[in-house]
């Protein structure tokens, strides 16, 4: 997601109805940019936190970097707070924390930092998801499959991945990746598209990265059945498939950041729950990954 949070650092006027931007030197108001979520189960292993800057400028990306701010995270259940460190780019816990995120806990980040001569303040809040997120993988469909391979009864097959949801969290990620794409590996004879190698330069990330989600799943339910669709799949070859359960930060980050311009022309920040002067995404999520493989 870092890929994003650069593309929102600059504030986007538009006049109601019309398909244009102008932007102007005068629009543009100093933030701090978050890149960080917690895994419950573990300790905090790096949150980014970095500065914007005005459009049509190049500066270099490590003077970006906020590594004099003061971040903290608190427990909201407890109380306890404890600064983060810089270290690495990142910001973390030093060697002699114990601090470890907890199942359905909510935690407060708050950051201040000086940019331009201003001294910046922001927080945000993220509540975890509960313990029970579970792939049951003896009833998941995955290993290795000839592309659309058929069954006894000639329907194309699929591979199936079937979890056990979070209870209270109805939003979840599927990040399918091939690792072995390539020019030469790509699924030319598939049903859906008319492709050749040279059309591929300008799309080869997007056909690599899949990226699926469903969202109001009921998080009660004794387990959930997910098909990867062949769509999802566009080289022969292995592919790691990680499946997120997001906590409601996550989620409408997700959905909003990459939707910022309406229809009619009108520009709209994405949800970023921040309060204060930051922009980005503090949240929180359960993960697991399997691996599959396409063959010929």
């Amino acid at each position: 997601m870092k890929k994003y949070l650069l593309a929102i650092l600059s504030l986007l006027m538009a006049a109601c109805g019309e398909g244009t931007v102008e932007i102007g030197s005068g629009q543009y108001k100093p933030k701090i940019v978050v890149e960080g979520y917690l895994i419950p189960g573990n300790p905090i292993k790096g949150i980014r936190i970095t500065r914007n800057f005005p459009i049509n400028t190049q500066p270099n990306p490590f003077s970006l970097i906020l590594k004099n701010a003061d971040v903290k995270i608190t427990d909201m259940e407890t109380g306890r707070t404890e600064a983060l460190v810089y270290n690495d780019s990142t910001f973390t816990f030093d060697g002699a924390s114990d601090f470890i995120v907890d199942y359905n806990k909510s935690y407060r980040l708050t950051i201040e930092a000086d940019i331009d001569g201003n001294r910046l303040k922001a927080s945000s809040t993220t509540t975890t998801p509960a313990k029970g997120f579970e792939v049951i993988r003896e009833e998941s469909i995955l290993d290795s499959m000839k592309y659309r391979q058929t069954g006894e009864d000639g329907k194309v097959k699929n591979f199936k991945v079937v979890f056990k949801p979070s209870p209270g969290a109805g939003f979840y990620v599927f990040s399918i990746v091939a690792l072995d794409a390539s020019y030469s590996s790509f699924i030319y004879e598939n049903p859906y598209i008319e492709i050749d190698s040279s059309d591929l330069d300008e799309s080869f990330d997007n056909f690599r990265n899949q990226l699926k989600w469903l969202q109001f799943v009921n998080s009660s339910a004794e387990k959930i059945e997910y098909n990867i669709e062949w769509l999802d799949t566009w080289f022969y070859g292995r592919y790691r498939l990680t499946i997120y359960a997001g906590d409601e930060n996550f989620r409408r980050f997700l959905l909003t950041h990459g939707s910022v311009q309406d229809p009619d022309g009108n520009f709209h920040e994405p949800l970023m729950n921040f309060e204060g002067d930051a922009i980005g995404v503090f949240g929180s999520y359960l993960a697991d990954t399997l691996y599959f493989k396409v063959l010929k």
